[in-house]
């Protein structure tokens, strides 16, 4: 899209140029270019700059868990000597 504006751009610019008569020499010392030059460089300039920089920042999302509320763990020796290791938990 940058393009075809410029293009057209340049295209009425260089009908204006040859209808008011800046590719004539009428002795102002040739200096009748200047002015569309200028002009031109300065939008030419602002197309071909870069767009700036987006930054899109999203927040991480908050994950609620529920916490058990539990009794600490408990250890208990049975009298053929193993060890039973038990915790409630509502």
């Amino acid at each position: 899209m940058k393009k075809i504006l410029a293009l057209l751009l340049v295209t009425i610019s260089f009908g204006a140029a040859a209808q008011h008569g800046y590719w004539r020499h009428d002795g102002r010392g040739g200096w009748g270019w200047v002015a569309p030059v200028v002009i031109g460089g300065a939008i030419g300039y602002e197309m071909a700059r870069p767009a700036p920089a987006v930054i899109v920042q999203q927040q991480a999302p908050v994950i609620v868990q529920q916490q058990e509320n539990c009794s600490p763990w408990t250890q208990i020796q049975n009298p053929d000597g193993s060890i039973t290791t038990t915790r409630t938990c509502r």
